[in-house]
């Protein structure tokens, strides 16, 4: 006998370090953790030639550099291994934990006999939506959720991060702590997002603007979809995500007015958000802003169900690899594999359905590592974001629109605009920092307004509409804990588009009195990262005529079980933000489904 230790106190005792070594690389060979060092005892018999092996950070993240090796003579006694000898790509911080709240609200169940209706794959947006919408209606449903429980709700509903002075209107300004970016670029890719893996993904930490997509943005998409949306389908998502307006005031109504006036041809209203203002009765709470996460706590929290409601089953920080394909019917998918984080161990689970909803880059990694049939090759192709270009600016004292207390959020859309003309949305908002987010503490109202010196903090957003970008796309690069490579390059508008945003922005400008906010340069329009605000799309895109991932269902072509509902399935990128359209395609599944 012969023993290898890997001696480290960096990955233990919460991981899994395992070995593997020629010629049957794609074994996992494990050992135990004692005395320091994760321990594998050998019999030298078995390697006449000597070994070549390496060491696996489960599941799946191998090791960097070159093989380790022992030649037949040196298999005896005790070999050692240490950093920097050993060391592991760092991996993407998924917050991996089980605390007695998720343990009391979100039990966990791992039985692998049992048999679901549906499993959801993903519980932001799409996936939270559609999977308390099946439990409603009574379907045993399982939530598959990567991340844990971070948050009961969204980050806007709890107290705020505080930048005395400084431009800080985005409600979900917890998003840089806990953001994971699970995906490296190609050389020239310029995508720049990040995944929300956690309950409710990323309607955790959004901001909440729920425009329509307007009948021009909706050409390209199958008539069913299209129909469905704007004969109902909006109003029924806008109740769904609790879109109750505040009471309107004087001037938000003079700020529609003003920007009205001052943008020849565009039409200004009220900029709608995901945010219920009054309570549901007089003197309730109002919920606040919308997350999946209020949703499907709610959903586990309902003592007495009623006659066919259930209550849906979320099994956090399990990470989905694949989709598993029915050997005896290749057309139909049984259920789904993945990786425990927290028993750190495979499990399968089974279902009648199974419906993809982990976002435009894992739901198309799941896909991709399924080995699903893919008729027209474009699981993982055309990934896009829409261009987003904005500027902040400030407001004096006197100056047009000004106020020391008031705050208004404005949506323009142009009646006649066409995907080749006037093919954006515009978002102007005065006094930004008020908007949405709370002050708890009074004082600290009173002394951000002090710091102001009663300028006003001021945002305009220009949100460009894209075709998709068939150069682009998302590929798997090995083990299924591997990052997917990503290949993203700009859907960049018109030039005549440009140019007018420009001349509305330097209108806006002029009309306002504006001036630009100290530190950040002039009033010129800044272009934002790709990804930066997670509205990419189209690694699954819909189409009714068979040319694409999925039906206009959401259904996989040569599948009959198998669905996705998440922004994947988006065929364009829209101008508008995509949110309130996937809670309209989740609550269509939902019914279909049903």
């Amino acid at each position: 006998m012969f023993t290898v230790r890997f001696v480290t106190d960096t990955y233990a005792p919460n991981q899994t370090v395992t070995m593997r070594w020629a010629p049957h690389w794609e074994l996992d060979r494990g050992g135990v953790y004692r005395d320091g060092a994760w321990t594998f005892d050998l019999d030298e018999t078995a390697f006449p030639g000597g070994i070549e092996f390496k060491f696996v950070l489960a599941p799946g993240n191998w090791m960097l550099g070159g093989n380790l090796a022992l030649g037949p003579a040196e298999l005896a006694g005790v070999h050692d291994y240490t950093a920097p000898q050993v060391s592991f790509a760092p991996a993407a911080a998924l917050t991996t934990e089980n605390g007695l709240v998720a343990q009391r609200f979100f039990a966990r169940n791992l039985d692998p006999n049992h048999h679901y209706d549906v499993i959801v794959v993903g519980s932001g947006m799409g996936g939270g939506i559609l999977a308390s919408r099946l439990a409603e209606a009574g379907a045993d449903v399982l939530v598959l959720e990567a991340g844990s429980l971070l948050f009961p709700t969204h980050v806007g509903n709890l107290a705020r991060r505080l930048k005395y002075g400084a431009f800080d209107k985005h409600i979900w300004s917890l998003w840089p702590d806990f953001k994971v970016v699970n995906y490296v670029n190609t050389p020239g890719s310029a995508f720049a997002g990040a995944q929300a893996f956690n309950l409710g993904g990323r309607s955790v930490f959004w901001g909440g603007l729920i425009p329509r997509q307007a009948p021009w943005e909706l050409a390209a998409w199958p008539a069913p979809v299209r129909d469905y949306l704007l004969a109902g389908g909006y109003a029924a998502a806008e109740r769904a995500v609790n879109h109750v307006p505040p009471v309107n005031t004087a001037y938000q109504e003079s700020s529609r007015a003003f920007l009205e006036s001052t943008i020849s041809g565009y039409v200004a209203s009220d900029a709608a958000v995901a945010a219920q203002y009054r309570g549901a009765t007089a003197l309730s709470l109002p919920a606040g802003l919308f997350s999946t996460a209020d949703l499907l706590l709610e959903d586990r929290l309902v003592d007495t169900l009623a006659p066919g409601r259930a209550r849906p089953t979320v099994n956090h920080n399990f990470a989905v690899w694949s989709a598993t394909i029915d050997p005896a019917n290749p057309g139909r998918v049984t259920g789904v594999t993945g990786w425990d984080l927290l028993g750190r161990r495979q499990r399968s689970f089974s279902a009648d359905t199974v419906v993809l909803a982990a976002g435009t880059i894992e739901s198309a990694k799941i896909a991709l590592q399924s080995g699903l049939t893919d008729p027209n090759g474009k699981v993982g192709k055309g990934i896009t974001d829409h261009t987003i270009r904005y500027r902040h600016f400030t407001l004096p004292p006197g100056a047009a629109q000004a106020s020391t207390t008031d705050s208004a959020k404005v949506l323009l859309q142009h009646p006649a605009a066409t995907p080749g003309q006037h093919a954006f949305d515009i978002v102007v908002e005065l006094g930004a920092d008020f908007n949405q987010g709370r002050y708890i503490d009074a004082g600290d109202l009173a002394h951000q307004r002090a710091v102001r010196g009663d300028w006003m903090l001021g945002e305009i957003v220009f949100m460009s509409y894209a075709p998709l970008n068939e150069a682009n796309q998302v590929l798997v690069t090995g083990d299924p804990a591997n990052p997917v490579e990503v290949t993203c390059h700009p859907a960049p508008p018109s030039g005549a588009d440009l140019a007018e945003q420009d001349a509305i922005a330097a209108a806006v400008f002029g009309a306002l009195g504006a001036q630009p906010v100290l530190g950040e340069g002039g009033l010129w329009l800044q272009t934002a990262d790709l990804g930066g605000v997670a509205h990419e799309v189209g690694t699954l895109r819909m189409a009714a005529d068979g040319t694409g991932v999925v039906d206009g269902d959401l259904k996989f072509l040569g599948y009959d079980n198998l669905f996705a509902c998440d922004n994947s399935v988006f065929p364009t990128s829209p101008a508008a933000n995509p949110s309130l359209t996937l809670a309209g395609l989740a609550l269509r599944l939902a019914d279909h489904l049903v």
